[in-house]
């Protein structure tokens, strides 16, 4: 499964990853439940959909119940949605500040109501990704599977860090299992999972139905195709060409979204294919210092002429 990512995980990116294979599950970026209820989804740029990125789940932020399901009944209505997904897990520091994802795991009764009232106008399969509420404490856990359960939720997502962990610490996966043991619903795994043999471990490891990558994914957005390699006992494919891929995604942004994403989109996604390589991080500060996208485009594609993707597993400089 393709972990829903600001900034990241939009249309062009998902038929990029369509592009090279595709994943079980593609995810739309985090989607503000405040602006859901005043724009049209249908036009929205952030609800943009592809032609290939399916079954495609939308997932929705916010705190307020009323708004969180006018925003989910505004995208059902759309019938874009295989699937809808709540936000309990992002720790960035403007989500923090406006109380939304995990800063909402410590307002339980807050998010028993978010839940209920959301599987009420949700026809479709519905689900939660969140952090790990709380550090050793079996009682939170019990408390938070009886929420999920009684909300009738389809299935959680569980990425084992708290909030205030950032990406600083592993991954817990022992939580993972945790959760999986305790609640018959299916669990995802989640965090990090840098390679195709990473995900082949966590299931292993932890008994979770599936795995969600999202960083790994970023900078590389074949390893779905190499995961499903694996899994059925074959070998990791050669990479693409990086000039393939960066040539290939700025015609996706170019067909997919409005002009005025293509700048920042185009840098962000830079930001992370370049990490990739050895000098990476050169690469980049001269990567952003070009003042249009297709002038950033043009520099990658000359700096990264010689480069090959390295071997899995993918390793984050920067985040």
């Amino acid at each position: 499964m393709l972990a829903p990512m600001a900034g990241l995980t939009h249309a062009a990116f998902r038929e990029l990853v369509a592009h090279y294979g595709g994943c079980g599950l593609f995810y739309t970026e985090m989607l503000n439940s405040r602006a859901l209820c005043t724009n049209d989804p249908a036009r929205d740029p952030y609800c943009l959909t592809g032609s290939r990125d399916r079954p495609l789940a939308a997932q929705v932020a916010g705190n307020e119940p009323e708004k969180i399901c006018r925003a989910f009944q505004r995208l059902q209505a759309t019938g874009r949605y295989d699937l809808f997904d709540f936000n309990l897990g992002c720790p960035r520091g403007a989500i923090q500040r406006y109380g939304w994802g995990a800063r909402l795991l410590v307002r339980i009764d807050l998010c028993r109501e978010i839940l209920h009232e959301s599987r009420k106008v949700l026809e479709k399969p519905f689900m939660v990704k969140m952090r790990t509420p709380g550090r050793g404490d079996e009682g939170l856990w019990h408390r938070w599977v009886e929420i999920l359960e009684q909300a009738g939720v389809d299935g959680v997502t569980l990425h084992p860090r708290t909030p205030q962990d950032l990406f600083k610490r592993p991954a817990r996966w022992e939580e993972i299992g945790f959760l999986a043991r305790h609640t018959r619903l299916p669990v995802v795994g989640n965090g990090d999972v840098f390679s195709p043999h990473d995900a082949l471990r966590m299931m292993e490891r932890t008994g979770c139905r599936a795995v969600m990558v999202g960083r790994a994914a970023v900078m590389r957005p074949w390893i779905f195709r190499d995961m499903a390699s694996c899994l059925q006992g074959g070998t990791v494919l050669p990479a693409p060409d990086p000039v393939e891929v960066v040539d290939l995604y700025w015609a996706l942004v170019q067909q997919w979204l409005p002009e005025k994403l293509h700048e920042d989109r185009v840098r962000l996604f830079l930001f992370w294919l370049c990490q990739n390589f050895p000098y990476g991080v050169h690469y980049f500060n001269r990567i952003r210092r070009r003042k249009t996208p297709s002038a950033m485009v043009e520099k990658a594609r000359e700096l990264l002429a010689k480069e090959k993707f390295p071997g899995y597993p993918v390793r984050p400089l920067m985040s």
